[in-house]
């Protein structure tokens, strides 16, 4: 028995243009909301173009139908009074909005949210590069700026060989939009469940910023217990250490895996997994977590000479049975025959408008019910034609002039009588 989602009956919609937002809203869509996208009546949204293209179409983008599978589109003539119009009445049959500002901060389209009845107007997510209030508000701004004024890119571009000669410029690539799209889709369900009759709505105002700062918890947990962050050199030998726990990275016959057993429970479970090897039984070198961390790089090396003569699955399977934070080293093409993916329907099926099918990652858990029923993942899905929701959205208002009902109109459509 399946379901299709537990926002079956929330409606969504999403304002302006951000990767952020488009995937945070998407995330809503997989678990059953009905999304309806604003777009420019033209040409749509500009990541309708973006690369990587499929060429046997129109050149339609794969990025914007990952972004945005599973919603509707309604296309509006963005700055005119009559889509303004229209878009306030829309608003009156929505329950949650998601709107981006531009680098600038300022609104997307021509409307003051802020000026709708706090209470009966719907949730607001507003995302923004450094909040929506404050002195810096208004602030230009960019992903790449954003990641070294939060800090972010400064810790990603450690540990180097040279830093005298490695600057800190890199930066994440569309992973960190993707990352505070996550945080969309979290803002928008803690919103849904914090309504309260005759309150006003909530109102969260999401600084892309903020997340990236928030992203820092593992230097900052570092710097909590003492030890020294400022250095960028690599030390060879040294182990990642994570949120005080450890994590090593092992060679072995066919590749590499990474393994987590942080707390001492889970070493003894390791060690299960290992064979308990005569070095394991010495106290005084592995006896306690405290002590694995003092002597992780001697320790790392112990177990790299058994796991070079293992498989990764192999290891990754008896892992697994012992509950121990383990996973192989997998390139893009690894994931995609990954058994374990395949069996959590992690993957759904994006057709594009040439007939080609492509995977593309959907939710990662599954959802299951009181009664049993799980959530529906897997499916074939496609990008939303532009538009393709406007007369069902809000061509039907007849009392609207006629001139406002072609300011909705799909390309190429006729007016209904």
């Amino acid at each position: 028995m399946t379901f299709i989602g537990p926002l079956v009956g929330i409606r969504v919609l999403e304002l302006g243009h951000d990767m952020s937002s488009s995937y945070g809203a998407r995330l809503l869509a997989d678990l059953g909301a009905e999304v309806i996208k604003i777009e420019p009546t033209e040409l749509g949204d500009t990541y309708r173009r973006e690369p990587p293209l499929d060429l046997g179409s129109d050149n339609e983008s794969a990025l914007f139908a990952y972004l945005n599978y599973g919603k509707r589109s309604v296309s509006l003539s963005i700055e005119s009074v009559a889509g303004t119009k229209l878009l306030q009445q829309l608003l009156e049959r929505i329950d949650v909005v998601i709107c981006a500002a531009n680098v600038s901060n300022s609104k997307p389209l021509n409307l003051d949210l802020a000026g709708l009845d706090p209470v009966k107007r719907p949730v607001i997510v507003w995302v923004s590069p450094h909040g929506h209030l404050g002195e810096r508000s208004e602030q230009p701004s960019s992903p790449f700026v954003l990641q070294h004024a939060a800090g972010f890119a400064f810790h990603q571009a450690s540990p180097v060989a040279d830093p005298a000669s490695t600057p800190p410029t890199p930066c994440a690539d569309r992973e960190g939009s993707l990352a505070i799209g996550i945080v969309v889709a979290n803002a928008a369900l803690w919103a849904l469940s914090a309504i309260e009759n005759g309150l006003p709505k909530p109102w969260v105002d999401l600084s892309a910023e903020d997340v990236y700062a928030y992203l820092l918890v593992e230097p900052f947990a570092d710097w909590s217990a003492g030890a020294a962050v400022h250095d960028r050199k690599r030390i060879a030998g040294k182990p990642t250490m994570v949120a005080g726990g450890l994590v090593w990275l092992l060679p072995c016959a066919d590749g590499s895996i990474m393994i987590s057993p942080r707390e001492d429970h889970q070493w003894e479970r390791w060690l299960d997994v290992m064979g308990h090897p005569k070095w394991s039984k010495d106290a005084a070198f592995c006896g306690n977590r405290e002590i694995r961390v003092e002597n992780a790089p001697a320790v790392g090396k112990m177990m790299s000479e058994w796991s070079i003569h293992q498989k990764c699955q192999e290891v990754f399977a008896k892992a697994q049975e012992q509950r121990v934070a383990c996973f192989p080293v997998s390139t893009a093409k690894d994931m995609l025959v990954s058994e374990q993916l395949a069996h959590r329907q992690f993957y759904s099926k994006l057709r594009l408008a040439s007939g080609k099918t492509v995977p593309v990652a959907g939710l990662p858990f599954l959802m299951r019910t009181s009664t049993g029923k799980t959530l529906v993942r897997g499916n074939e899905v496609a990008a939303p034609a532009l538009g393709e929701a406007n007369l069902e959205m809000i061509g039907t208002q007849r009392h609207l002039a006629g001139h406002a009902v072609d300011q909705i109109k799909p390309i190429g459509e006729q007016a209904a009588p």
